[in-house]
């Protein structure tokens, strides 16, 4: 399926079921904000379009949350990922909001945890204890999901964005698995 989505671009990943906090800075990205709220749409966050692989894949998000920061004057959004998608052409639109003509990718089928990919609960729940602003970002923790893990392992890792695309354009979380496994046993 084909849609248009306003973009926000971030250098930080988002994946489906992943949640999010946003900084989001005055001008263009204020303003993909303010209209994607005021028409009532979702929107699209990639990789920042200056990278070198460019906006490529990203995730079409719903905004759950939002703060402004008293001392700042920043505004937070919290974004909940929904569903991947490549991008097929980018356009500024009428009142100069970037817009981006997406193609969903398909979902990752769930799958469980193996006693193989066990360390990728057992080092998440860690992380999540270690850090209760992660924890509270994600109310229903599925640490028996393998496609979960890999998603919630690709938005943490500082994993270079042109790996992180082609993880994310895998059919499956099975080729994630085996790399976040492998990062795990040959620490760098």
């Amino acid at each position: 399926m084909t849609t248009t989505l306003p973009i926000l671009f971030n250098n930080r990943h988002i994946l489906p079921e992943g949640r999010l906090p946003l900084r989001i800075t005055q001008g263009a990205q204020l303003e993909t904000v303010k209209y994607a709220m005021r028409n009532g749409l979702d929107l699209g966050v990639c990789m920042d379009e200056t990278s070198p692989i460019g906006a490529g894949i990203g995730t079409r998000v719903t905004i759950e949350d939002f703060h402004m920061s008293q001392n700042e004057g920043v505004l937070t959004i919290i974004v909940c990922g929904k569903e991947s998608f490549v991008i097929d052409g980018i356009r500024e639109n009428e009142s100069g909001i970037v817009e981006a003509r997406c193609q969903a990718l398909p979902a990752w089928p769930q799958r469980e945890v193996s006693n193989d990919a066990a360390p990728l609960a057992e080092r998440l729940l860690i992380m999540f204890e270690r850090y209760p602003e992660l924890s509270s970002l994600h109310k229903q923790p599925n640490f028996d999901n393998l496609t979960w893990l890999c998603q919630r392992w690709l938005e943490l890792l500082p994993i270079p964005a042109s790996e992180k695309q082609v993880l994310m354009a895998a059919h499956t979380c099975t080729d994630t698995a085996e790399y976040l496994l492998s990062l795990m046993k040959d620490p760098h």
